[in-house]
């Protein structure tokens, strides 16, 4: 009961600033959108669009076939499983949580297994982390090449730390649907996986205009400057890093625009490294919208993007000072 009245005061208290800062909120708003239309839409359809393809065509699955004895030395997951893994890391954010809440609403992936795939199987892609990060912030391919490679790593050794089972646990096997899926046809499943991305981009595009209208409301009341200022002191970081970090807490794409115009440094390249691990709460939140209806707990995704923003900031910050 406690916790549904400070829901309801929370929310409460989240329209009145919203409605007594209307007009940096319209800001923001817009921004968000100007980020889902030259970003995230251009970005994100066309992998979500393949993923369903291969899934509803049964690529995955064959797929998976072939990767269980790799996936099963690696992290104990079944051939699916690593395949999920791999689709994550080529696709972006958060086309690994879509992927996996639709193989557990088939039934191809257990929840036991679903539940560890989650901790890592969520991650930033090539053509963010190189035209994003790279191009658009440091003016260097090689950066952002680096910066992903530094990503696979640290998703590597977050599944190794926390996406095995405990114990001699056998290693799971793919959980197929009590009766044979029947193929789609090709236009069939074009249509559905079309019709399918289109839902999951509504969502994920709603959570970036809203946090895009939060952050710019917290940012005209100065609550960012108060707190970067206050972590500054901590931690004797500079004013914009300490700003670019708290903003990307909140959201990835509007910190990584604060970043545009620092210097290649093997500083601002940990700073990018933890970013691009952690993700942000917007994009946390669009994991949430795509896993709904899985059963799925957001406190394992949680914990596992914290430490793989943390493995990525440290490898950063010991390989960095090699290639720059």
């Amino acid at each position: 009961m406690k916790r549904m009245y400070a829901a309801l005061a929370g929310s409460a208290g989240l329209f009145l600033l919203l409605v007594w800062q209307a007009e940096s909120a319209r800001a923001g708003a817009l921004w968000g959108l100007q980020l889902c239309a030259q970003l995230l839409v251009p970005s994100l359809l066309p992998f979500f669009v393949a993923a369903g393809l291969m899934n509803r065509l049964g690529l995955t699955q064959a797929l998976g076939r072939r990767l269980t004895p790799l996936g099963t030395r690696l992290f104990r997951v079944s051939g699916a499983g690593f395949a999920l893994f791999l689709l994550g890391l080529s696709g972006g954010y958060p086309l690994g949580a879509a992927s996996l809440g639709d193989l557990v609403r088939q039934g191809r992936l257990s929840p036991e297994e679903a539940r560890r795939l989650l901790r890592f199987c969520d991650n930033t892609g090539p053509s963010f982390a190189v035209g994003a990060v790279g191009v658009g912030v440091f003016s260097s391919a090689a950066a952002g090449l680096f910066l992903w490679g530094v990503h696979v790593l640290a998703a590597l050794l977050t599944g190794l730390l926390v996406g095995r089972p405990r114990g001699n646990a056998s290693p799971p096997r793919l959980s197929p649907p009590p009766e044979p899926v029947p193929a789609e046809t090709p236009s069939a499943a074009l249509t559905g996986s079309v019709q399918a991305a289109v839902r999951s981009l509504l969502g994920i595009g709603g959570f970036v205009v809203f946090f895009s209208a939060l952050s710019s409301v917290l940012d005209h009341l100065g609550v960012l400057q108060a707190c970067a200022a206050g972590l500054g002191v901590v931690t004797g970081w500079g004013d914009h890093w300490c700003r670019t970090l708290l903003t990307g807490f909140l959201e990835l794409s509007s910190s990584i625009g604060l970043m545009q115009g620092l210097s290649l440094s093997p500083p601002a390249l940990v700073l990018a490294a933890f970013l691009l691990g952690w993700g942000g709460l917007c994009v946390h939140f669009q994991a949430a919208a795509v896993l709904s209806g899985s059963g799925l707990k957001m406190k394992e995704r949680l914990g596992g993007k914290l430490l793989h923003g943390v493995l990525s900031a440290l490898l950063a910050m010991a390989l960095g000072p090699i290639f720059f």
